[in-house]
């Protein structure tokens, strides 16, 4: 089966993530209502939820250098508009956070200056990911926004979640094992290819 014939690809995965995440954002503040309860709900989910379509853009190359079939083309094709998806999800995401600093008072927003960081990259690399835009920041320039952005928000995944270990293994432990073999096929590609051409 080629590719093409997969229904959910390109902007699609984009518009069902937005419309999927929309869906369980309401659901949680009709089922808890408005309040710090629902948005620190909120957040949680959203950052798993971000956590995953990142995880699925990360490994997107690494899975289909190691193993080629429909699932590693399908996510290599869809690279792009998986990491779009991700920024979606941490667009909800910032919603929840900014309704629990409204709701409690909690001036720490100003002061997150990591997770600030992370939405800078994840807004830049989001809008130079258009061919247009790609081509006015340059193909050196743009490699080196991504490259230093995708790893940027591996570390702030696996600083968050691993701080997570404290409250719950079960939940967490996944994540964080997740990322972990994630970046292990990141490191190891490049040393594969290196391999092969001195072979």
């Amino acid at each position: 089966m080629k590719t093409s014939k997969y229904p959910l690809q390109g902007w699609n995965i984009v518009g069902w993530t937005t419309l999927t995440i929309a869906i369980i954002f309401l659901c949680i503040l009709i089922v808890h209502g408005i309040n710090e309860q629902s948005m620190r709900i909120a957040i949680r989910t959203t950052a798993r939820t971000s956590c995953l379509l990142f995880v699925c853009a990360f490994v997107a190359s690494p899975l289909r250098y190691f193993w080629s079939n429909n699932i590693t083309k399908w996510l290599r094709v869809n690279r792009r508009y998986l990491g779009v998806a991700m920024a979606v999800s941490h667009g909800f995401h910032a919603i929840a956070i900014i309704g629990l600093a409204i709701l409690t008072a909690d001036s720490s927003l100003n002061n997150n200056h990591g997770g600030n960081l992370g939405y800078f990259f994840i807004i830049a690399m989001t809008a130079t990911s258009f061919p247009s835009t790609a081509a006015l920041l340059g193909n050196q320039n743009w490699k080196i926004l991504h490259t230093v952005g995708m790893y940027y928000l591996w570390l702030a995944f696996i600083y968050t979640f691993s701080h997570g270990l404290e409250k719950s293994l079960f939940i967490y432990l996944p994540f964080v094992s997740l990322l972990a073999v994630a970046f292990l096929l990141r490191l190891i590609t490049p040393l594969s290819k290196l391999k092969i051409k001195r072979g």
